[in-house]
């Protein structure tokens, strides 16, 4: 299974050279405090990249990434982001998930970091978005990426969105225990198509672009182009351990549905916006383009990159 990275432009007419960054110039990451944004972080401090981080709880952030620049602030405050972004090289913006299906909090965040981003002419916002379908979805969760990068682009910052299809990390973390002793609970119908994303394989593409001086000025697929389903992924996981799995999720998701007003909604209201995407995907495929890095301009930024395969990833992960 190889990988790719797909650009859905036909051409490369947006991609302009930065040429006000510097290698000593920090990487401000937006939004990455988190259990989620810490392989980001990870990646990139791994890889020499001076980091910011703009965080609430500075001290603690801190102990997690000695090594990061950390700034006391909020990221739904634009003082607090004009701050943590000036004299960077570029910015790595994680919009946060809102409960209840509520886009509103993304959105916010967004517009927060944009209006920062020009504020101070930010050389390079990168925004960490998902693969589009042709047609909106309905799902808020999912249809949010899009129109921040709509907001971006009309902004006129220079940034690239770097679009990942579903989490190889969570699709092989979730209900961990079960796993264990053989039972894989993915909430999702075993034949519907998806494609894959590694995490750590998003931040490489990102400082491949910071290194190359390069910005997008549009949307990047990084997925794995080999689509799978949950069917798939259990036959692999079989493949690539010896140890067997068997799919039991099905009957879990109503069992969600039927909680998300009741418990969700009060009690873990991102968890409400998760059954709903959980719903989306039991119905439909979630697929990227299926475009071979064929353009002499991004190949060569690209020239050394691979983009993770699902069995790459299982096999660093079992062996």
């Amino acid at each position: 299974m190889s990988g790719v990275i797909s650009y859905p432009f036909e051409n490369l007419e947006n991609m302009r050279s930065c040429s006000k960054v510097s290698s000593h110039q920090p990487l401000t990451v937006l939004g990455g405090t988190g259990r989620f944004g810490a392989p980001y972080i990870r990646t990139f401090m791994r890889e020499g990249l001076p980091v910011r981080i703009l965080a609430r709880s500075p001290h603690k952030v801190a102990r997690r990434f000695p090594q990061a620049d950390v700034y006391r602030g909020s990221m739904m405050r634009g003082s607090d982001v004009k701050k943590v972004l000036s004299g960077s090289q570029a910015a790595f913006l994680i919009t946060p998930v809102g409960g209840n299906d509520d886009a509103q909090l993304e959105l916010r965040a967004a517009r927060c970091a944009v209006e920062a981003a020009r504020a101070v002419q930010l050389p390079h916002l990168i925004f960490l978005s998902l693969i589009q379908p042709a047609c909106p979805t309905g799902i808020p969760m999912l249809d949010v990426k899009r129109q921040i990068e709509d907001l971006i682009m009309d902004s006129g910052v220079p940034f690239s969105s770097l679009r990942t299809g579903c989490y190889m990390d969570t699709w092989l973390s979730l209900f961990p225990r079960f796993m264990k002793i053989g039972l894989y609970l993915m909430p999702i119908g075993p034949g519907h198509q998806f494609n894959f994303t590694c995490q750590e394989d998003i931040a490489s593409a990102a400082i491949f672009l910071i290194r190359q001086k390069k910005v997008l000025n549009g949307p990047l697929d990084v997925i794995d182009s080999q689509v799978g389903s949950v069917t798939d992924v259990v036959n692999l996981y079989k493949s690539v351990t010896g140890r067997k799995l068997i799919p039991l999720g099905r009957w879990l998701l109503p069992v969600l549905t039927f909680l998300r007003p009741v418990l969700f909604r009060w009690i873990y209201p991102k968890g409400a916006s998760r059954v709903r995407l959980f719903n989306y995907f039991n119905k439909n495929d979630w697929i990227g383009r299926d475009t071979s890095l064929d353009d002499p301009a991004l190949a060569e930024i690209f020239s050394d990159f691979r983009v993770t395969s699902m069995r790459d990833y299982l096999q660093i992960r079992y062996r």
